[in-house]
């Protein structure tokens, strides 16, 4: 049981959201002088307090009146400084190290007499691994950790040490910590106000005075003091918000990549789901593949690669949309749920560059321009994606690719989303050791499953298509080492849509057999097959014959190579067969970064 006395701090971290705690220690710590009428929550005395009778005091905004009141001793140094040891020496604190980092360097400047010099940025250089262009407005990290860290402490003192006489709290909108006297109260906890679970934290700040049953009071020209100040700023907040053009260009951006900052900045000392074990590395790919919002169990997709059940993640709500239609994948199941609204991902990496892909398909809204989905990787935002746009409508899967990507000095990946709309979502999660510089390569085999070619190179099932056909001829390829690519292939009038990452130039690759209109599955020859092929609105190939190609021979393969094509403003390779007699037809795919 927490202890009572007439300084009140409430903590929301359990009713509310930790990222509008942290707006709010923003607002107090850089609003607080626009609001004079109101006295920032400290706890301390105000410094003209001589006009308060025997029995007063003053917290924050609030004059406390009360009787038979009695003086506190004030902790001594040593005592303040073993209670920080007995807090540094328990479990919960050892698992957190970046959490007792922060206590111990907000201790040391209470104990130093430096408080007053605390600042955001300092906090987040000196101890959060932040660079010298550390901005507050855009990365939220120090509020959002100190707003777990007071989570923390919360719940140390209702639990294991509830009955500490030194009770050590951070003020909401403070980072300066107070070690505050826990007295008996001499009144049970059955005789106590009730609370909704998130009650005041009752404790006395050593020093003040206090009685058994506080009632809060406050003369009439405070109130009106205080509600003209609130008027004030909330006529200032709203011209802010309401009235852009008031703003500096980029102040939207700002507010927006702050938020997605302080989420993903937010490292080991969150509290996450951890109802499953760690992933476990493909032993093959060493991929790490997990399908956001699903709770039944791992997933083993058409390749037969294992999707593990969602885990690593803080805030957000799962959803289902089954059954729908999920166009361009072969994999519907992995589309239809994920997880939405405002969440991070922090994964566990070893020191590497790898491959981010993450999954989406739009089945919430109906079309375009209705949600976006804002990302941010390790604090800094990368992405702002209206997914029904990047993948051409609604029910239709899109991936996006990031290359380069590295875990944060905590060994973590941080992925923080949000969205516009009704909510920020994922799908499915994806990372693969990767290689510095260069997306890693696209290989499609028109086969139902992974191909490894000659070369020890593997291909991976069709995928990314709209439309077509698959069919396979029993032939011997001529011109390969590597038959069994050229046997399978697509044909009618078909488009591919293959995510790459965007910016970046790419050669593509065209594998083409002609193994129908050759004996004995057909007496037709050249001209019997013609169509175009078009990537990004570019022409690729114009009245394309792949037995004129070969001089009439059919099963042979044929391999055409186009350099320099510039990825789309979506970061895709928009592949189009079009027919000009008979059905278009393709073998296999290649798609390297130049």
């Amino acid at each position: 049981m927490l202890c009572h006395g007439v300084a009140m701090y409430k903590d929301s971290s359990r009713s509310g959201n930790h990222l509008e705690e942290a707006h709010q220690d923003y607002k107090n710590e850089h609003l607080s002088s626009d609001l004079s009428a109101t006295r920032k929550l400290d706890h301390q005395p105000t410094a003209d307090a001589s006009h308060l009778t025997k029995g007063e005091t003053v917290s924050g905004i609030d004059a406390i009146t009360s009787s038979n009141a009695e003086t506190l001793d004030r902790p001594t140094n040593q005592e303040e400084r073993d209670e920080l040891a007995a807090v540094l020496a328990t479990d919960t604190f050892k698992r957190s190290p970046k959490l007792s980092r922060l206590l111990t360097y907000l201790c040391d400047k209470y104990f130093n007499g430096e408080g007053d010099g605390l600042k955001e940025y300092s906090i987040a250089v000196e101890v959060l691994g932040r660079d010298s262009e550390f901005d507050p407005q855009l990365d939220a990290v120090v509020r959002v950790d100190t707003h777990y860290l007071r989570k923390r402490l919360k719940e140390y003192y209702a639990s294991e040490a509830r009955n500490h006489r030194i009770q050590i709290v951070i003020p909401k909108g403070q980072y300066i910590p107070k070690f505050l006297l826990c007295p008996e109260s001499g009144v049970s906890p059955q005789t106590q106000p009730q609370e909704e679970e998130d009650a005041d934290e009752n404790l006395v700040v050593a020093g003040e005075r206090s009685r058994e049953h506080p009632t809060i009071r406050m003369p009439n020209w405070r109130w009106l003091a205080i509600g003209l100040a609130a008027a004030i700023a909330g006529g200032l907040l709203w011209m802010t918000i309401a009235r852009p053009g008031l703003r500096p260009a980029n102040a939207e951006n700002r507010v927006q990549n702050g938020a997605i900052g302080a989420a993903a900045s937010h490292a080991a000392d969150v509290v996450r789901n951890t109802a499953v074990p760690p992933a476990v590395l493909d032993p093959e790919s060493g991929a790490i593949r997990v399908l956001a919002g699903e709770r039944k169990g791992n997933y083993i997709d058409k390749a037969g690669r294992v999707w593990l059940s969602d885990r690593y993640f803080t805030g957000g709500t799962i959803f289902n949309h089954s059954p729908r239609e999920i166009m361009r994948t072969e994999d519907p199941d992995i589309f239809r749920s994920g997880r939405e609204g405002q969440f991070i991902y922090e994964i566990p990496l070893n020191p590497g560059t790898y491959e981010l892909r993450l999954y989406f398909a739009e089945t919430g809204v109906n079309g375009e321009g209705l949600r976006s989905v804002g990302l941010s990787i390790n604090g800094l935002p990368v992405s702002t994606l209206d997914v029904a746009s990047d993948a051409g409508g609604a029910n239709t899967a899109t991936v996006k690719i990031f290359k380069d990507i590295a875990p944060a000095k905590d060994g973590l990946l941080h992925l923080a989303f949000q969205g516009a709309g009704p909510s920020g979502f994922v799908n499915a999660l994806e990372i693969l050791p990767g290689t510095t510089g260069k997306m890693l390569p696209v290989r499609l085999t028109m086969q139902d499953s992974p191909y490894r070619d000659h070369l020890g190179q593997v291909w991976m099932p069709d995928q990314y298509f709209l439309s077509g056909r698959k069919t396979t001829g029993k032939s011997p390829i001529e011109g390969t080492a590597d038959q069994a690519l050229y046997r399978t292939h697509r044909f009618g009038n078909f488009t591919y849509s293959i995510p790459v990452v965007e910016g970046s130039r790419y050669t593509v690759t065209l594998h083409f057999a002609e193994t129908w209109f050759t004996p004995p599955e057909s007496l037709g020859g050249v001209g019997s097959r013609v169509f175009d092929v078009y990537c990004n609105g570019r022409t690729l190939l114009k009245d394309f014959d792949i037995l004129k190609e070969t001089g009439g021979v059919g099963n042979r393969a044929v391999v055409k190579v186009f350099h320099n094509i510039p990825a789309s403003a979506q970061g895709k390779l928009n592949l189009t067969f079009a027919p000009t007699k008979n059905y278009a037809l393709i073998s296999a795919i290649e798609v390297t970064e130049e």
